[in-house]
């Protein structure tokens, strides 16, 4: 198992990359590049669902590793609480430092501590006008779904696995499309929080525990792994531009959707990536992916400033009207100049820190 784990760091490693190519190709202009009348940019534009990718693999994560303590209680559920902060927010408090002091010399702006408190409490998503950077909404969202996934581990050893998932996902999909309907197109700010996005952490719940009890049996692997890329399009087509304009007041339905159905491929290909014990686990777990895998937290927090320089730089030399080339040069000059910070911030504020609170698993 030591071995199809190390897996998901594979994972972790094209989500971020896909996160920093996408960024980098919006930094361009969103340029274009066909083949053969086919749109590759359109193709690649699956890098901006990174996110999307690490909310199935954070639900694989919380309950893979937690459902084999058996007697998950309410006092686990503080030191589970515990080591979640411990584990991110050393990183996340010094990120949310270093952007807001570049921020203020940036844009001359009088330094305001407010997103310093934003970021302290994880209330990046819930007040993003109050945020030091845009992607930090998606540590707002994890920690909501901290809070629920410990419901799930305490109360499946009461009233089974199925009703308890089936009760707390169901209800956040339920309060997600009565919101559509209720709020309309008024109020965006649900479409990024858990009740919209859980069903992404619910589909990586669901490869755990399909796992856990051991059920890894695929028939026709290839066919299985064209369907999950067949449905992870087709969720990210649901939350394109083209198809919210079909509904202009309760485009967000499309979301709902959208976001579940492509869990759902990417939960596919987790359980591929998972199961597999030949090509596809050596794709994953090479140590390039192992290692950028292992740092891709540290990778993610880092990327913005990181891109806006190396951005100016390869922009000097190669002007964005090169088409893709420029944003292929900026993510390559990019990913290079994160390694190293990448590598010193998971030292130095994440690895002391990985240890700490560990629950008991006897």
């Amino acid at each position: 198992m030591r071995q199809r784990i190390q897996t998901l760091d594979g994972l972790r490693f094209l989500a971020a990359i896909g996160v920093l190519w996408i960024h980098a190709w919006t930094l361009c202009g969103n340029p274009r590049y066909y083949i053969a009348g086919i749109d590759v940019a359109s193709i690649l534009a699956i890098g901006g669902n990174g996110v999307d990718l690490f909310f199935v693999i954070s639900g694989f994560c919380m309950y893979y590793f937690y459902a084999s303590k058996s007697n998950f209680s309410y006092h686990d559920f503080y030191r589970f609480i515990v080591k979640r902060w411990v584990r991110l927010s050393t990183a996340f408090y010094a990120a949310t430092l270093v952007f807001m002091l570049v921020a203020s010399g940036r844009y001359h702006t009088p330094f305001s501590p407010i997103p310093l408190f934003t970021s302290v409490f994880y209330l990046n998503s819930i007040f993003p006008q109050y945020t030091a950077a845009t992607h930090f909404w998606t540590l707002g969202v994890e920690w909501q779904f901290y809070l629920v996934v410990p419901f799930l581990l305490i109360y499946q050893n009461r009233t089974g696995f199925t009703k308890t998932f089936t009760g707390i996902f169901g209800l956040l999909l339920f309060v997600a499309i009565a919101s559509v309907f209720i709020f309309k197109s008024g109020f965006d700010l649900l479409t990024e929080q858990i009740i919209y996005r859980g069903s992404e952490f619910g589909c990586g719940v669901v490869i755990a525990r399909l796992l856990y009890t051991g059920r890894t049996v695929l028939r026709n692997r290839i066919f299985c792994l064209v369907l999950f890329l067949v449905l992870t399009y087709a969720g990210r087509i649901m939350i394109s531009k083209t198809v919210l304009s079909l509904l202009q007041d309760y485009y967000n339905l499309f979301k709902v959707i959208g976001f579940a159905v492509m869990a759902a491929g990417f939960a596919g290909i987790l359980f591929m990536a998972l199961t597999s014990a030949k090509w596809l686990n050596l794709l994953l777990g090479n140590r390039v992916f192992k290692t950028m895998g292992r740092i891709s937290y540290s990778f993610y927090l880092w990327h913005p400033l990181v891109l806006s320089f190396a951005g100016a730089q390869v922009v000097k030399f190669i002007p964005v009207e090169k088409g893709m080339i420029t944003p292929v040069a900026i993510t390559i000059a990019s990913t290079i100049l994160l390694y190293p910070i990448s590598l010193l911030s998971y030292a130095l504020l994440e690895k002391p820190f990985l240890s700490v609170g560990n629950l008991s698993t006897k």
